[in-house]
C-alpha cells in the first residue's frame, strides 16, 4: 500500500531583516509541519483503504457492494509529532453475522492506535522516561519545553505503572542463564502511603561476571522476601551454583543466598562502621579509645586487601596465605581483648564475620577474583534515594516498584532498557515501511 501527499511550504522573510538560523529553525518547528504531514498521511491511507473496499466514491454500482461507506468520525491523538485530529471513515459490512460488529474503520487494518488512549505509546514512553529522573509533576512541566504537549502528571503516573510492570516481566528473559559468579544484593527503605506500613522495603540484586567485569540488575522487588528472590534467580540460572555473595551483614541476605557451595564476602567498607556502632552500644570505651580500636581493625583489613592486589597478579600465593593468617590472628586477638573488657557485642561481631572478611583473599589463592566491596549495589541504592526518598515522597507498593524498575534498569542495564522500549513501541515494524522524499526549492538545489 502506498500513500502520497503533496506539500507546498512558503516562507517569507522581510528584506531588511537578518534572521538567525536558530530562530528560523524554531519558526519552522512552530508550524507543526510534522503534525500536518502525519495527519495528511493517515487520512490518505484511510481514503485508500476505503476505496479498496467500497470502490471509487460515487461510482456506479457502489450500492451493490458488500462494504458501504458509513460516514466519518474524528479521532484525536497526541504523538511526538504533535497533537492530531484525524477525520477517519467508518465502513459497514452488510454481510456481517449478527454477533459480529458491522461497522469498522478500514485504516485500522494498517495503523493501530493505542486503544482509546489519547496519548500514543511514543510520547507516553518519553514522558515516563523523563519521570525516571523527575517527579511526575516536574516531568509534565519540564517536558512541555521538549515535546509539543505532555501528558498530565496523573497520566504519566498511570503509564509508569503499566510500563514498569511490563519491564518486570521482560527482565527475567534478559538475565536468564546469565550465570553470574558474584551476586551483590542490598536493600533500603522508602516512605509508604499504604495503610498497612510506614515504610516499603526495596531489594535490589546485582549479578557480576568477574571475568569480564560486567554487571546486570538481576532483580528489583518491593516488600519481597530474600528467600523467594534467591530461589527465583536460581530457577532461571541467573547465578552460578558456586557464586560468591557480597553484601553487608544483613543476615536475611546471607541466609537466603549462601549455602554449602556459596560463600559470603563481607563488604570491607562496612567493617569499621558496624564495629564502631557495636563498641558505642556496649558503652565500655571512650570515644578516643573506640576510634583507635576501629582504626586498628580497618588498617588490618585493608592491609589484607592491598596485599591481595599486590601479590595475586604475580602468583605470589604464599604471601597471601601469610597475610590471611596474620589478619585472622590479629582480629581474633582483638575480639578476645574486647571480650575481656566487657565489650561483648563488638567481640561477637568480629568473631561472627571474620570468615567472611577473608573470603576474597582465600579465593585469590585458588585463582578466582571475588569483589571485596558491595559498592556497585550501593551506587544503585543512591539512584533509589535520588528518585524516591525526598522527604515529601510517599509511595504505594505498585507505584514504587514500577518507577524503580524503570529507573534502575535504565541505570544498570541501558541495553536491556533500550530493548524493552523497542519492543514496547514495536520499532521492528519500521522494516515494513519505506519512504521516498524529494524537495525542490524555488531558487536552490534539488
Amino acid at each position: 500500500m502506498h500513500a502520497t501527499i503533496d506539500v507546498r511550504l512558503t516562507v517569507s522573510i522581510d528584506d531588511d531583516k537578518t534572521i538567525p538560523l536558530a530562530t528560523l529553525a524554531e519558526f519552522i518547528t512552530d508550524q507543526n509541519v510534522e503534525s500536518v504531514l502525519l495527519e495528511g498521511l493517515v487520512e490518505s491511507l484511510d481514503a485508500s483503504r476505503v476505496e479498496a473496499l467500497c470502490g471509487e466514491k460515487h461510482a456506479n454500482g457502489n450500492g451493490q457492494q458488500r462494504f458501504q461507506r458509513a460516514g466519518t468520525d474524528t479521532r484525536t491523538a497526541v504523538t511526538t509529532a504533535g497533537e492530531h485530529e484525524f477525520s477517519l471513515h467508518y465502513v459497514e459490512d452488510t454481510d456481517a453475522d449478527h454477533d459480529e460488529p458491522s461497522y469498522f474503520r478500514p485504516v485500522e487494518d494498517v495503523l493501530s492506535f493505542d486503544g482509546q488512549n489519547r496519548y500514543q505509546q511514543d510520547i507516553a514512553a518519553k514522558s515516563v522516561d523523563l519521570a525516571t529522573s523527575l517527579s511526575y509533576r516536574d516531568a509534565a512541566d519540564h517536558g512541555d519545553g521538549i515535546l509539543s504537549e505532555m501528558p498530565s502528571p496523573t497520566t504519566i503516573n498511570r503509564r509508569a505503572r503499566k510500563y514498569g510492570s511490563k519491564l518486570k516481566q521482560f527482565l527475567p528473559d534478559c538475565v536468564a542463564e546469565t550465570d553470574a559468579n558474584a551476586v551483590i544484593p542490598d536493600g533500603t527503605k522508602c516512605h509508604s502511603q499504604d495503610e498497612d506500613r510506614s515504610y516499603h522495603s526495596v531489594q535490589a540484586t546485582l549479578g557480576e561476571d568477574t571475568d569480564d567485569e560486567s554487571r546486570s540488575l538481576l532483580d528489583l522487588s518491593v516488600n519481597a522476601d530474600w528467600d523467594e528472590t534467591a530461589s527465583e534467580l536460581d530457577d532461571i540460572d541467573a547465578v552460578t551454583d558456586d557464586a560468591t555473595v557480597v553484601s553487608d551483614g544483613d543476615s536475611g541476605i546471607v541466609t537466603a543466598f549462601t549455602d554449602e557451595n556459596r560463600e559470603h564476602q563481607l563488604d570491607l567498607v562496612h567493617v569499621g562502621r558496624t564495629l564502631d556502632y557495636n563498641l558505642w552500644d556496649d558503652g565500655v570505651f571512650s570515644l578516643d579509645r573506640r576510634n583507635k580500636i576501629v582504626s586498628e581493625v580497618i588498617d588490618e583489613v585493608f592491609h589484607l586487601k592491598n596485599s591481595v592486589a599486590k601479590h595475586r597478579p604475580e602468583g605470589e600465593f604464599a604471601a597471601i596465605r601469610e597475610r590471611i593468617a596474620r589478619t585472622t590472628e590479629r582480629i581474633e586477638k582483638t575480639a578476645w581483648q574486647l571480650e575481656q573488657y566487657g565489650s561483648e557485642k563488638a567481640a561477637r561481631y568480629l568473631r561472627r564475620w571474620l570468615p567472611s572478611i577473608v573470603t576474597f583473599a582465600e579465593a585469590a589463592i585458588e585463582g578466582f577474583e571475588v569483589p571485596w566491596t558491595s559498592n556497585p549495589v550501593e551506587r544503585l541504592m543512591g539512584e533509589v534515594s535520588k528518585r524516591c526518598k525526598n522527604q515529601w515522597m510517599r509511595w504505594t507498593t505498585e507505584g514504587l516498584e514500577a518507577i524503580l524498575q524503570l529507573r534502575l534498569v535504565k541505570y544498570a542495564d541501558p541495553e536491556y532498557y533500550q530493548s524493552f522500549l523497542d519492543e514496547l513501541l514495536q520499532r521492528s515494524t519500521k522494516t515494513a515501511m519505506s519512504c521516498d522524499l524529494s524537495i525542490e526549492s524555488t531558487r536552490g538545489k534539488l
